[in-house]
């Protein structure tokens, strides 16, 4: 198998860091909660991914020395990782399904590799203006967090 080779995903340039929040799927789409710096929430959404999976940071080892949280937190994987993985399996067929399947990788100390043939849509939530990060505050874009459903937790980033 290739050592992994990625680029990252631009529109997610936006926010330096993250913490994945939760995640869920149906038919549809997957939809993945990330936490930026302070009160900074977005959702990552896959329309009809082809699959994906969650791992542990721990076992994604052979990514870290270049794409890790540090020099950002989506990729596009271009070789070496999970479709490269599956590709070996005699009965793996989603690429004969989905044409144009790409890779994408969603890392932090929880990780997300998706098979899609969309690009993901980044869906800014906007921050509490109590809590505002000069670097990525979005204008006219915040949210009433005295109705949100989200539970929030300050990172130290």
């Amino acid at each position: 198998m290739s050592p992994p080779k990625c680029i990252p995903y631009p529109p997610s340039t936006r926010y330096k860091r993250i913490e994945l929040r939760s995640l869920w799927y149906d038919n549809d789409g997957l939809a993945i909660d990330v936490q930026g710096s302070g009160f900074e929430f977005a959702r990552v959404i896959f329309r009809r991914p082809a699959g994906f999976r969650v791992l542990d940071e721990r076992d994604l080892c052979e990514f870290w020395d270049k794409y890790h949280i540090g020099n950002g937190w989506m990729y596009e994987v271009l070789e070496g990782g999970w479709q490269e993985l599956e590709s070996h399996r005699e009965y793996f067929n989603s690429p004969s399904f989905f044409t144009g399947l790409r890779e994408f990788l969603v890392v932090g100390d929880t990780c997300v590799s998706v098979l899609a043939t969309e690009l993901p849509e980044i869906v800014d939530h906007g921050a509490d203006p109590a809590h505002p990060h000069v670097d990525s505050v979005i204008p006219n874009r915040s949210v009433d967090l005295t109705r949100s459903r989200w539970r929030f937790k300050v990172l130290e980033c």
